[in-house]
């Protein structure tokens, strides 16, 4: 991958930025320093919390209890690690247009240096067919040169399940904990993509799914009219029987679906389009929607 793109402007706003984290659980591999609020004793007192069964009597402010007849516990401040997995989707629709793959891996480079920079543990892995591809975990900023070295290596491979990807990879990688980036054109079957991020949720995983689409994808109707498609994916051709009115309508519901199914489980969801400015989208967009702070 040419680095022309990386500016250092861009590279002095990454560093700028963190990662937004809504709760964390500490990965198998520890990375960064995140500050959490934590039942129980520790370094840094933090606030007050109202007793719930279960928690430690110990931690109770019996003084406090004396003055309003009600039960407190003390919470203190606890800096805990992340780690963060950075998936990016290399199935045979991540092929088509030609950038789109290109965007995708310079999204990844960006996250992760964001990552880096804040020093959380980084690893960047391609889902596709065949054996699981990934790179070692990076844990500093002057890992760039390697992180962008291991994006130049990505390739677009044969079509796979991403839901067994994710099973396979979840074992193999021993994924659990922290946070996981999953960079995607979302053109797998919901189903699938439904139950890989099921997966990952029972791998205590707080996820973020970015969208990568072109625009001729969000509005099929225009480029196609009649004729025969082939599936990228599966390879298998379809006579066109829909209108240009039900192709729009087929390919808003699906991505309608993937969005809804995110919101309803808690996992962020952005869709980025191909004529958007890169620089833009990673700098303005994501701490928009909640990806970066």
């Amino acid at each position: 991958m040419r680095a022309d793109w990386l500016s250092p402007e861009l590279i002095r706003r990454l560093e700028a930025m963190e990662l937004a984290v809504r709760w964390v659980r500490a990965g198998t591999r520890l990375g960064g320093r995140y500050s959490v609020n934590r039942r129980g004793s520790s370094i840094e007192f933090a606030d007050y919390s109202p007793y719930a069964p279960g928690d430690d009597i110990r931690s109770i402010d019996w003084s406090l209890y004396a003055r309003l007849d009600r039960l407190f516990v003390k919470t203190y401040k606890e800096e805990i690690a992340l780690s963060v997995e950075v998936l990016v989707d290399a199935t045979p629709s991540m092929g088509f247009p030609a950038d789109k793959f290109e965007r995708a891996k310079r999204i990844a480079v960006c996250l992760g240096y964001v990552a880096l920079a804040d020093r959380h543990h980084v690893r960047l892995s391609w889902v596709s067919a065949g054996r699981t591809e990934t790179s070692p975990w990076w844990t500093q900023r002057s890992d760039l040169p390697r992180l962008l070295q291991a994006a130049d290596k990505g390739r677009v491979g044969k079509q796979t399940v991403i839901a067994e990807w994710i099973r396979r990879a979840a074992l193999t990688l021993k994924i659990r904990g922290g946070q996981a980036v999953f960079i995607t054109d979302g053109m797998s079957r919901p189903a699938d993509f439904f139950r890989a991020m099921h997966l990952l949720m029972v791998r205590h995983m707080e996820i973020k799914v970015i969208q990568v689409i072109s625009p001729q994808e969000l509005h099929p109707g225009k480029a196609f009219q009649s004729g025969s498609v082939v599936d990228a994916e599966t390879e298998m051709e379809t006579q066109l029987a829909y209108s240009p009115a039900e192709l729009e309508r087929a390919m808003a519901d699906h991505n309608e679906n993937l969005a809804r199914f995110c919101k309803k489980n808690g996992i962020t969801f952005v869709q980025h389009r191909l004529d958007q400015p890169l620089d833009a989208f990673v700098t303005k967009t994501l701490p928009a929607h909640g990806v970066l702070t």
